[in-house]
């Protein structure tokens, strides 16, 4: 079933006293609606009532209708929930009452006594007394007190019994003073005796046998007044009157000090309420005791179970999890094949890509290199037929050296097209060749630096043509300007990133100046070139000359790391 309760019967448990029941647990109630009780007759096989899943449960019981010539009190307890047991409810209560000077009431107020005191032994002579204490602040007017010591209502039945009641009052100066008469309740006729007459206490009209005086035991003295209510339709009390006279005014304070011993409970009809309990087994037991307190007679015991709702059970939660399970794996495959099929849609779209570029380095390599080289050879051949003073003889000569420029520049794009060199070392090894021929062209030594392992990176094309640009425009430089004889290539690796530092002998120059600001559009040539190159990459170039001691220009460039 989804969520319910289920009764499993009343049975009784006796105690030594007695083995003859006194209590009865006649109705229960789930949210104001009755499910056991007189009346309800759906009950089905084994004693089981099954219901929706319960709200706030109330249970109603009292004594049989054969227990009601003894005075017995109700205890019960919900095992489950319940450590120890409870009183059905009901309190005796000191109440202190304030008049004015016409005699009206001016205030009410109650100390109360609920349940069992600390000590108490199932009777007041063998019960240690508690000490307490209360504040009262007197309402404006005040010219007498009442205290009572009473009971609740008719429907109590128990035991209280007070000593040593003290009312201290602090002036203005000076300690608290004690305004009440006689606190052990030594002053009066036949104090030793139950029906003693106290001084300044008199009995109620009701119950005044129930009223009793109890000369304490050794080492205690005085004597206490007792309140011994064993019966559902009187309720005893003790009262006295404590004119102010002077001693105390509306608006002070007043201290109550008093020792206490007692045993409170209810008879007659009762009910107990308790929030919704968790799923699991209950066991709401009812017992009966003496007004001191003392068990008797057998209990009332009613067993039920709430079961557990279907999605909190072990089966269907094991079952929940493993197809959450289930689903995310499902989710987390789909998920990881849309990305495995992302990426295997980005490396084919890149191999189109490079094998495209493949096709033009190769058509431009075959067509467009092998004209050139064509012309060049028909430009080397009439120029060598033609005697220097024939008109043509420059032109033939201007032809020659252009086919050799157009062939060099043709070499360096197919380079950078081509996606066989998108790695670290094809970029530096070209720009060895192009250093080593560049310089040994002009006569400048060249000595390169370069780590013995280098990363395999993919450096797009774009990244590798400006890099080898701005690195020919630095060695074109040296070449024109610097007077060098000696130059150094370095190339170190950062995380991330590499650095190319380019430094000569030569000369050495001012720093290059900065293009102003009004300038629309870079102009390209010299180091300034070569920064917005690099600069255009997302990366630095600095620059470190003074005149006589060289130039060194330091290239940092970022790289994405991912391999081609």
């Amino acid at each position: 079933m989804a969520g319910g309760l289920a009764l499993l019967g009343v049975i009784t448990h006796g105690h030594a006293e007695t083995n003859q029941p006194l209590v009865k647990i006649w109705r229960v109630r789930d949210e104001g609606r009755v499910v056991y009780g007189p009346g309800i007759t759906n009950l089905v096989r084994g004693g089981k009532l099954t219901l929706p899943a319960p709200g706030r449960l109330e249970f109603s019981f009292a004594p049989l209708d054969e227990a009601t010539e003894q005075p017995v009190r109700l205890r019960y307890k919900l095992e489950g929930v319940d450590r120890d047991w409870r009183e059905a409810g009901g309190e005796m209560q000191i109440l202190v009452i304030t008049y004015g000077e016409s005699g009206h009431v001016l205030s009410c107020t109650r100390f109360r006594m609920v349940g069992e005191s600390a000590g108490w032994r199932r009777a007041v002579e063998k019960s240690e007394f508690q000490q307490r204490r209360e504040v009262l602040t007197l309402p404006p007017g005040t010219e007498r007190l009442e205290v009572l010591l009473i009971v609740q209502d008719w429907e109590i039945l128990g035991i209280a019994a007070i000593t040593d009641l003290r009312v201290l009052h602090r002036g203005d100066s000076g300690p608290a003073e004690n305004i009440w008469p006689d606190p052990k309740v030594e002053e009066g006729r036949d104090l030793d005796s139950p029906g003693g007459e106290p001084r300044y206490w008199t009995r109620g009209r009701f119950g005044a046998r129930m009223a009793h005086v109890l000369k304490l035991p050794p080492p205690a003295q005085g004597h206490a007044l007792v309140i011994a209510d064993e019966d559902l339709h009187i309720a005893p009390s003790w009262q006295a009157d404590l004119p102010l006279g002077g001693k105390a005014r509306g608006g002070d304070t007043l201290t109550f000090e008093w020792r206490e011993a007692f045993s409170v409970g209810v008879g007659g009809r009762s009910q107990a309420g308790f929030s919704p309990p968790p799923p699991g087994d209950y066991v709401f037991r009812v017992t009966a005791v003496t007004p001191a307190g003392e068990p008797i007679g057998s209990e009332a015991v009613l067993a039920f179970s709430i079961p557990q709702v279907i999605w909190k059970r072990p089966s269907v939660i094991a079952v929940g999890l493993a197809a959450f399970v289930l689903l995310i794996t499902a989710v987390v495959r789909m998920m990881i094949r849309r990305r495995l099929q992302v990426r295997l849609d980005q490396v084919e779209r890149r191999r189109r890509i490079e094998r495209e570029r493949l096709r033009i380095a190769q058509d431009i390599h075959d067509d467009l290199g092998a004209s050139l080289t064509h012309i060049g050879l028909l430009g080397q051949t009439a120029h060598e037929k033609m005697a220097r003073p024939h008109a043509a003889w420059e032109d033939t000569e201007r032809l020659r050296a252009l086919t050799a420029n157009l062939t060099q520049k043709l070499d360096e794009i197919v380079w950078a097209i081509s996606p066989r060199h998108d790695t670290m070392e094809s970029l530096f090894s070209y720009l060895t060749d192009l250093a080593g021929e560049f310089l040994g062209a002009a006569g400048i030594r060249t000595r390169i630096h370069f780590p013995d392992q280098l990363p395999n990176w993919g450096l797009p094309p774009g990244l590798r043509h400006n890099v080898f640009l701005a690195t020919k425009e630095s060695l074109n430089n040296i070449v024109k300007h610097a007077k060098a004889t000696e130059v150094h290539l370095r190339l170190a690796i950062l995380p991330g990133a590499f650095q190319l530092t380019i430094e000569d002998n030569g000369d050495g120059s001012a720093p290059p100046p900065q293009p102003p600001p009004a300038v629309s559009r870079p102009v390209h040539h010299g180091l300034e070139g070569t920064k917005e190159r690099i600069e255009s990459l997302g990366g630095k170039c600095a620059f470190d000359s003074a005149p006589g001691r060289g130039t060194r220009v330091i290239l940092t460039v970022p790289v994405n790391g991912v391999e081609p």
